[in-house]
């Protein structure tokens, strides 16, 4: 007995060394996620400013593209009129588009329509997510809850059930309902 004892008193010695030891392994574990965690945020940060970045330089690449031929046509036109040659009525119709079209460029290259276009993101999220649920074959559908699912899915038509797809692409399979009508007698 007496030798039992001295055992529990030596377990009981090492006890506090062993929780120090489980308590050190445990911050250790809590520092490392903390870090990697960080790092994967500090990663998609980078990774979300970069793909920003190439946006913008997109939209001004389009503005000197397209800008220089709207330039070029609506010069032609000047060009024409000053001259008093006939330009149809039409070639208004490329100069107004044209306008308005580069004007949406400026506005993304130069202007703050991408911090309009985040914020409208952050409300699709916070108060539309369920018109970001995947199809079911998605892998990460998995960690969307049946309501949200729900919530999409349901009210959702096919595409091809839709005029004028609906005429031809589904035509020669049979419906749903008609399967279900066919089963059920």
């Amino acid at each position: 007995m007496g030798g039992s004892q001295s055992s529990s008193l030596k377990s009981d010695k090492s006890s506090p060394k062993k929780n120090d030891f489980i308590t050190g392994i445990r911050k250790f574990g809590k520092t490392a996620k903390e870090n990697i965690d960080h790092e994967l945020a500090r990663k998609m940060m980078i990774q979300r400013e970069v793909q920003m970045a190439v946006n913008i330089a997109r939209a001004r690449d389009n503005i000197q593209i397209f800008g220089t031929a709207w330039i070029s046509l609506v010069s032609v036109i000047t060009v024409a009129k000053i001259a008093k040659k006939p330009v149809p009525g039409v070639a208004a119709v490329p100069v107004v588009v044209g306008g308005l079209l580069l004007g949406n460029m400026a506005d993304m290259a130069y202007g703050n329509k991408l911090a309009r276009v985040a914020k409208e993101a952050e409300h699709i999220l916070e108060y539309e997510r369920e018109r970001l649920v995947p199809m079911k074959q998605a892998p990460v559908s998995r960690f969307y809850t049946q309501d949200e699912k729900a919530l999409f899915f349901d009210k959702a038509t096919p595409a091809a059930m839709v005029w004028p797809s609906s005429m031809f692409s589904r035509s020669f399979l049979p419906c749903e309902k008609e399967k279900d009508d066919g089963s059920s007698d």
